[in-house]
């Protein structure tokens, strides 16, 4: 808050308007409150009461000054206030020794309190605001945060703050990644739906521990693939540990595949039997 001479500019008018009307001191705290509302807070008093229909020619009506007649009960106070087409009721009761003020916001049922003791705040009912009411800056600010805020916090004001955010994508498809996944160069197939490998590295090996893995079957298990392996019983096939033919059996020689003594060491001479 600033200087009270700031922060109170406009007061004299508004105690002006009412200087006849005040005969008691909660009057003053009644329009303390109501001068924190207009001038601070940019609400517009719409009339007396308790009514909480909002009549559409209201909403485009309201004023800073107080209506008349507002203070002519002698143990309540009733105003109604608009701000941004909201409707607001401030209430007052008068207690003994005390008054409880009471502010509601009609849309949201948001209802906010502050107890007060006009012997103890209020020094006179004429004169300069400092000279009524000596904490007149400390008990606007108490206005501000205990009756205004809790109703009021998350409307738009005059003033606001402006928010740099950035938009991030994570991808949760794999928790031990860092970074983006690096993609396949061009001309590289990767099936739908199949993620490549990340890093680029190559499935080199995934067939001998994955028979199903879309590069095909490693050679650990004989598949129906190589019809010339008949590696289970009587030739009967099936998924059965890998068997490699040894020594000179005749039907080496007519394999559809490369046979794998065709480069003996030198001098071995052909004898396969130690």
């Amino acid at each position: 808050m600033g200087s009270p001479g700031d922060y109170f500019y406009g007061w004299n008018l508004l105690y002006k308007t009412i200087e006849k009307d005040i005969n008691k001191k909660d009057d003053l705290l009644i329009a303390l409150a109501h001068f924190v509302l207009t001038k601070h807070s940019l609400f517009r008093c719409i009339g007396l009461g308790e009514n909480k229909t909002l009549a559409e020619e209201e909403e485009a009506s309201g004023s800073e000054l107080l209506p008349d007649n507002w203070n002519a009960d002698e143990n309540n106070y009733a105003l109604r206030y608009i701000y941004d087409k909201l409707l607001y009721i401030l209430l007052g009761l008068r207690t003994e020794g005390s008054i409880i003020i009471t502010l509601l916001n009609v849309k949201t049922l948001k209802v906010s309190n502050i107890c007060l003791s006009s012997e103890e705040l209020v020094s006179d009912i004429s004169g300069s605001i400092t000279k009524m009411i000596p904490s007149a800056s400390q008990l606007a600010d108490r206005y501000r945060r205990e009756l205004l805020e809790p109703v009021y916090q998350g409307q738009n004001r005059s003033t606001t703050t402006q928010t740099n955010t950035t938009s991030t994508t994570t991808d949760r498809s794999d928790p031990l990644r860092i970074g983006t996944p690096l993609r396949p160069s061009l001309g590289q197939y990767h099936p739908a739906g199949v993620e490549p490998r990340p890093f680029g590295f190559p499935e080199v090996g995934r067939g001998d521990l994955d028979p199903f893995a879309r590069g095909g079957h490693g050679n650990l298990l004989p598949f129906p693939s190589r019809p010339d392996f008949h590696a289970g019983p009587g030739g009967s096939g099936g998924m059965q540990p890998r068997f490699d033919p040894f020594g000179p059996l005749p039907e080496r020689n007519i394999r559809p595949y490369p046979n794998p003594d065709h480069l003996p060491p030198p001098g071995f001479g052909g004898d396969y039997f130690m």
